[in-house]
């Protein structure tokens, strides 16, 4: 088939800037369309005069600040541009100054937005509307050959920040594991470490590339044996928590800290006090030092409801500025077994009352669990410093193979508890509190190699719990995505 053949199957994308995260949302849609046709694809900037009447099919993506062609459509009323934080406005259908033509809009309200744009354009349309379109036992539709598909979504996040939680040396391909993130438009990344890894830098500057925030996680007492009624025990943990953020998580560009202290038991009591009062006040002086010196740190602590029981009213008084993360707090979604959802209503009743805590300022957050974890019979900490997520690809190969196994074994019970974890989302998603985040503990699960359906479908509910169920698991599976 030689140039003219192509008729009016030729597409040509305009972008507004190349950089950044918009330059990988960009080459993320070049990838994607460029698999499904037969010459090179053109790609353009805005900046550039365009024949819009022209032989082209036009895909327009950027942000409405640097993309002058999608201020011309939206002023000409084609397209609603979405201006929600991360959000994005896709839309195809026939070019209007040549109908014999098409037209893709992909806008987002900021660089991460654009990105999004690209992996739902991906995800609901290619994947979902174009090769599942019509009787495909007889003729499959050829995405960008066939004549498009009218299609429109404007979405954004209900939750802000979505991400995973895992500890570093089990993510053996950091790159792999934040492109899988990205594909689902998880934004946030905690990583817990011993130290922190020799190159730290350049996970953050890739996660910062798929607008991935990185926050790292270390002890302030957790797995130690600590006196919290000590004041000189107190002394020496804010002099080594400034330490190691100041010597090694402040000089390469981390976007927070996440730690855990004493709380990790059934126990409710130390030498017959609460932990609750007294992990208040361990973190309260340790945070008045901290934030005296970096005022705007982003700082979470992670804390074990099986040692706070009814207590938690007592973090009423938790320094504000601390983000308070949930972990154990019942059964499913909180439960390291997803088929453990016998007390759900009581862990839907106990999630409410802690995100009342603090009232409207309360800075909520939580551990959802029953993915893949660690291997605790085999688990040593580690002795130094590691370089994290670059193990050999025959190794990545194999591990994958191995740990399919717990992934299949989730999955089942995330898509039957499907509306039960809609329920918990909408909660905490409605709740009138300052700020909140949701993280999956995926650790030692060789994500970096393959999307699961119990993860996807965790993700997408964080980004809209109000979505069709059945509607979004026949989208996740028309993706192949892994059970």
């Amino acid at each position: 088939m030689n140039y003219t053949e192509y008729g009016n199957n030729r597409y040509r994308i305009v972008y507004g800037i190349y950089e950044g995260v918009q330059q990988q949302a960009i080459d993320r849609l070049y990838g994607l369309i460029q698999q499904y046709v037969p010459y090179v694809l053109t790609i353009s900037p805005s900046d550039e005069r365009l024949d819009m009447c022209g032989e082209d099919n036009l895909v327009f993506i950027g942000t409405m600040a640097d993309n002058c062609y999608l201020r011309m459509l939206y002023n000409e009323g084609w397209f609603k541009p979405q201006t929600q934080r991360e959000g994005y406005s896709i839309r195809v259908d026939a070019n209007p100054r040549n109908p014999e033509r098409s037209m893709i809009v992909l806008q987002g309200a900021d660089p991460a937005g654009v990105l999004y744009a690209v992996e739902d354009f991906q995800r609901y349309y290619i994947q979902h509307e174009m090769k599942y379109h019509g009787y495909h036992y007889n003729k499959r539709y050829a995405p960008f050959m066939d004549a498009v598909l009218p299609f429109e979504k404007s979405s954004y996040p209900l939750i802000e920040h979505r991400g995973l939680w895992s500890w570093g040396h089990v993510i053996y391909d950091y790159m792999g594991y934040i492109d899988h993130m990205s594909e689902l438009k998880l934004n946030t990344l905690v990583i817990w470490n011993d130290y922190a890894p020799i190159n730290a830098r350049k996970v953050v500057e890739y996660a910062h590339s798929k607008a991935v925030k990185i926050v790292w996680g270390y002890s302030w007492g957790w797995g130690q044996q600590v006196n919290p009624e000590d004041p000189a025990e107190i002394t020496k943990w804010t002099q080594y928590v400034i330490d190691t953020y100041e010597q090694q998580y402040l000089p390469i560009g981390c976007d927070g800290i996440y730690f855990q202290a004493f709380t990790e038991t059934n126990d409710t009591i130390i030498g017959g006090k609460s932990i609750s009062e007294l992990v208040v006040d361990w973190v309260n002086k340790i945070c008045d030092a901290l934030f005296a010196r970096y005022p705007d740190l982003w700082v979470q602590f992670g804390v074990h409801a099986t040692s706070i029981k009814n207590e938690y009213n007592k973090f009423s008084t938790i320094h504000p500025n601390v983000w308070i993360v949930w972990e154990d707090a019942g059964s499913f979604p909180y439960h390291y077994d997803p088929k453990n959802i016998e007390t759900f209503d009581h862990t839907y009743e106990y999630t409410r009352k802690l995100l009342a805590v603090r009232g409207a300022r309360e800075r909520f957050g939580a551990v959802f669990k029953g993915f893949t974890v660690l291997n605790w019979d085999k688990f040593e900490h580690q002795k130094g410093v590691h370089i994290m997520g670059r193990a050999d690809k025959h190794f990545i190969r194999k591990r994958n193979h191995e740990r399919t196994f717990y992934w299949r074994y989730a999955a089942p019970y995330w898509l039957e508890q499907v509306e039960q974890l809609k329920q918990i989302i909408h909660l905490i998603a409605d709740s009138p509190i300052q700020d909140r985040i949701i993280t999956a503990l995926v650790e030692d699960g060789m994500w970096e190699c393959d999307l699961h359906i119990s993860l996807a479908l965790l993700s997408e509910l964080l980004w809209d719990c109000t979505v069709d169920t059945k509607e979004l698991i026949t989208v996740l599976c028309h993706n192949e995505i892994e059970l």
